[in-house]
């Protein structure tokens, strides 16, 4: 899959922007605040529905302006084309089209135009909280499943319901009587939902980490580096969702007088783990600056060829800043392995951070300066 092109309209500081991509290296250069970022940001509407760098549309949406426009041309592996546009007026919801037909469901889009970024944000997997985590890892299964991510979307929903039930019986809100009969019913669809998730975390994460493995062993030293799935039922790699839906049932009857009592489900999904470790040791505690870094980059690295091996299009790669954070030999290892992969899109401030790119793989240079963007 490559993106052709794309134009922008009123997206943070570019008014108007039109560019025509390689298929293969794209490289942005300019300064901090120019609109480097802002262009990979555009292109994450196209393939996700929003950016990876903004939790509301309107924060992207230009100060002087009332609507922004996103639209870009793609070009799938067996040549069709798909034309993707997003529009955002701040009075009104944001709007979709795919091949000139509004999308109802914005979730729909996720995967059909598969994506994989590592940005400075991105540190928030392996330095943040367990929510950062289960975030890129939901992401990285919707991406091949949109049962997937149809089930999330339910779970979340469900889950809502069941915790304001608790909430209201540890509040004396409705009587007990009720309120049991009440969690009765949410139960039954909590632990079919959650146990679909757990049952396609565990069977992604079985198959995700031989990838991990091999990218970070392209990347850096040969270490011993793992991730471990932890969920607040025991699973085995034989379970299947019935079995799944049988622990979650035994595990909820076990809390249920603790969840009432602080009002709050305590087992499920939406509390599991994903622990990265090195040498035995969690990553977070015990690596080094270095090693956190190579532990991420191995991370999107795996993330991009499981999905190009698991989907029929090859993902585009956005790489934000990256090079700035890596020192010269992780720099050149990132380098040799995303020269020839597929269609890339790099952000830096100075060309230099990138020695030698042009003379190992085929790039085009756009010069981006105050939201406008020239060829280089």
């Amino acid at each position: 899959m490559y993106l052709r092109s794309i134009e922008i309209k009123n997206f943070r500081n570019h008014i108007h922007t039109f560019i025509e991509f390689s298929d293969n290296l794209n490289l942005f250069i300019g300064g901090n605040a120019q609109g480097k970022t802002s262009i990979l940001e555009a292109i994450s509407y196209l393939c996700l529905t929003k950016s990876f760098n903004a939790s509301s549309d309107s924060y992207v949406l230009n100060f002087k302006a009332k609507f922004f426009e996103v639209s870009g041309r793609f070009e799938l592996e067996n040549g069709r084309e798909i034309n993707v546009r997003v529009n955002f007026e701040d009075s009104q919801d944001k709007k979709i089209f795919f091949n000139k037909e509004e999308v109802d469901k914005f979730s729909s889009i996720i995967g059909k135009l598969p994506i994989v970024i590592l940005s400075p944000r991105s540190k928030e997997i392996v330095q943040g909280h367990p929510e950062d985590r289960r975030r890129f890892f939901n992401l990285a299964i919707a991406q091949l499943s949109s049962v997937y991510t149809d089930e999330l979307i339910d779970y979340k929903k469900v889950l809502r319901q069941r915790n304001k039930v608790l909430s209201a019986i540890a509040n004396d809100d409705i009587k007990i009587g009720q309120g049991l009969d009440l969690l009765d019913v949410w139960d039954e669809s909590f632990i079919n939902y959650a146990g679909r998730i757990i049952f396609r975390r565990m069977k992604f994460m079985s198959e995700f980490v031989g990838f991990f493995k091999n990218a970070y062993s392209k990347f850096d030293e040969p270490e011993d580096v793992e991730i471990g799935y932890i969920t607040q039922i025991e699973i085995s790699p034989i379970d299947d969702i019935e079995a799944m839906r049988k622990k979650l049932k035994n595990a909820l009857h076990k809390v249920r007088n603790e969840e009432i009592n602080r009002g709050i489900t305590l087992i499920g999904p939406h509390r599991d783990e994903f622990v990265f470790k090195i040498k035995g040791h969690e990553l977070r505690r015990f690596a080094s600056q270095g090693q956190m870094k190579s532990f991420l980059v191995a991370l999107i690295i795996a993330q991009f060829f499981y999905l190009k091996e698991k989907k029929v299009e090859t993902p585009i790669l956005l790489l934000d800043d990256v090079f700035g954070e890596l020192d010269l030999k992780r720099a050149e290892r990132l380098l040799s392995i995303v020269g020839d992969i597929g269609q890339v899109f790099i952000t830096a401030t100075d060309l230099n951070l990138i020695s030698g790119i042009e003379e190992k793989f085929r790039v085009k240079k756009f010069i981006v300066n105050s939201g406008t963007v020239t060829n280089a």
